[in-house]
């Protein structure tokens, strides 16, 4: 169902979404029941309400979500391993993507996940162009589609399983923070934080990128605190010299308090 949806909410019709068509068909049937002009009169027109109603409901709860599922599930034990700038891991990603100065969110779109030299996160995904009889998917969208986080930016990471229709994969669940800077007069800069799910074929590929994101976590805390100051080197201290009673003189630049 969720699948269904999805592409009836993308798909286009005469410059409106395929969804629309639908909610004016039911609501023309509705109408023309009220007036007597179909059988059933306030029963149809009745039905067709309740029917909008829970079309309406499905639609919103499915987006919501984008149209997925996820179930989230243990953290498999998995060694922190950086993955090479040169790697690449085959991936479906539904959530928040952007393109130049646009933004719009998909669902399971194809793509693979990499890692930059500076630990900069990517997902690249492709829209390619879909058509079913005359609706088609919308030609502003058809193209490359990116999301990029840096480790500081991830709150949260979940492993799980998605579903998509009848589809059903290992993933990951990340949560990170976009930064949206000022676009237009009416427009502010705002941070706001989204979800990417990165769903796998395999296992192996979902344990490679969670491997790739808990190495960002370990680097993390094996960092010194930003407020540490680097202590000065000690002097080396020449070693004390016997005095002529048999005791030794001890600098008292080497000596500490006990209490």
């Amino acid at each position: 169902m969720s699948r269904l949806i999805y592409h009836l909410d993308r798909m286009m019709l005469a410059g409106a979404p395929i969804v629309r068509w639908i909610d004016g068909l039911i609501l023309v049937v509705g109408a023309l029941g009220a007036i007597g002009l179909i059988p059933g009169r306030f029963i149809t027109a009745g039905l067709c309400l309740a029917l909008l109603t829970a079309f309406i409901w499905l639609r919103r709860h499915w987006h919501s979500r984008d149209y997925v599922q996820f179930l989230e599930a243990p953290t498999p034990a998995v060694t922190p391993q950086p993955m090479e700038p040169s790697d690449s891991v085959p991936i479906h990603a539904s959530g928040y993507f952007t393109v130049e100065e646009k933004s719009e969110r998909f669902t399971w779109l194809q793509g693979y996940f990499r890692t930059f030299a500076t630990r900069e996160h990517a997902v690249i995904c492709l829209v390619q162009p879909k058509r079913f009889l005359m609706a088609e998917w919308p030609e502003k969208d058809v193209g490359m589609w990116y999301v990029f986080f840096f480790p500081k930016a991830v709150r949260n990471i979940r492993y799980g399983t998605v579903r998509f229709g009848p589809t059903t994969q290992t993933c990951l669940a990340v949560e990170h923070e976009i930064h949206i800077p000022k676009r237009g007069r009416f427009s502010r800069e705002r941070t706001i934080q989204e979800t990417v799910i990165l769903a796998s074929p395999t296992e192996e590929d979902t344990h490679r990128i969670l491997a790739d994101l808990l190495h960002d976590r370990q680097a993390k805390k094996e960092e010194p605190p930003r407020n540490q100051q680097p202590q000065p080197a000690q002097p080396l201290q020449s070693p004390p010299s016997p005095a002529p009673n048999g005791h030794v003189n001890i600098p008292m630049g080497t000596t500490r308090r006990l209490d």
